[in-house]
């Protein structure tokens, strides 16, 4: 998979999670956070600059950003499987 040429990785996600608008991706349940978490997890980390990656733990966590690519892929997985507050 390839997303550099004009891809964006909250799509790709959210394509992946079977998601019908980005939005969704922030409200899914433990379980599907989890499944999330694991794509994220297993995706190559260069599959995306290092800005969507902050974007992506910014618009799904609202983590700041990291300094790295796999720093920012990272702290996205690990959080994504820490459960949410209500």
């Amino acid at each position: 998979m390839t997303m550099k040429n004009g891809g964006k990785l909250l799509q790709v996600l959210a394509c992946q999670m079977n998601c019908t608008y980005l939005s969704d991706l922030r409200f899914l349940s433990e379980r599907r956070r989890e499944e999330l978490a694991e794509k994220v997890k297993n995706l190559s980390s260069d599959v995306a600059s290092l800005e969507e990656w902050n974007d992506a733990l910014l618009y799904l966590t609202g983590c700041g950003p990291e300094e790295t690519v796999k720093e920012a892929q990272s702290r996205l997985a690990e959080q994504l499987r820490t459960p949410e507050e209500d």
